[in-house]
């Protein structure tokens, strides 16, 4: 499923290279949006499939906490600064930066949050904090704190925030996309 999405969104960015009328320009756009967000539904889905069926396995390898943190302004950054939208990233002192585990889902993780944070956040900003809670010889532990001036929530909507398709609201997802899977994937990759 991936590939042929893969070559869709591919040709539409070569063909977004060349001279195009402005209607060609706004269509293969069009295309090449659609496209993107098409792979991230696919994604999801393939994703929460893996982990429903208990087939995802989390590596385990060193990586750099920045270097996450990159990768996630580099997802993230363009909406937040598209909005107006101050994104801060504050990893404390005592956090090392090397660490032991799956990087690729741990930005998956925090991308996630951060994304959702700068979709529903109209004015201000957007906080991804990265603080030790614990540390031993062999492991540490950290909370991932992602905080933002954004529309908030209602008790209700809390409750029904991490569970698969759900979304805090029926008009959210005409309003602002998504299929109610990340978050879910993202509570099931945590635990």
């Amino acid at each position: 499923i991936r590939t042929p999405m893969n070559a869709i969104i591919g040709m539409a960015y070569l063909a977004l290279q060349t001279p195009l009328s402005p209607q060609q320009r706004d269509y293969v756009d069009k295309v090449h949006r659609a496209g993107r967000n098409l792979l991230g539904i696919i994604n999801d889905i393939l994703d929460f499939s893996k982990v429903e069926a208990g087939k995802m396995v989390l590596e385990v390898a060193p990586f750099g906490l920045d270097d996450v943190l990159a990768d996630v302004a580099g997802v993230v950054g363009f909406k937040a600064e598209e909005k107006g939208l101050e994104l801060l990233f504050d990893a404390r002192g005592d956090v090392p930066r090397t660490l032991l585990g799956d990087s690729l889902r741990l930005c998956q993780v925090i991308t996630n949050l951060a994304g959702n944070a700068v979709k529903f956040t109209p004015e201000g900003e957007v906080v991804v904090q990265v603080a030790q809670v614990s540390r031993t010889a062999q492991a540490v532990e950290l909370h991932v704190c992602v905080r933002d001036t954004g529309i908030g929530m209602t008790a209700e909507q809390v409750g029904r925030l991490f569970h698969s398709f759900s979304q805090a609201d029926t008009s959210t997802s005409r309003q602002f996309g998504g299929t109610g899977l990340g978050l879910a994937i993202c509570k099931q990759l945590v635990g």
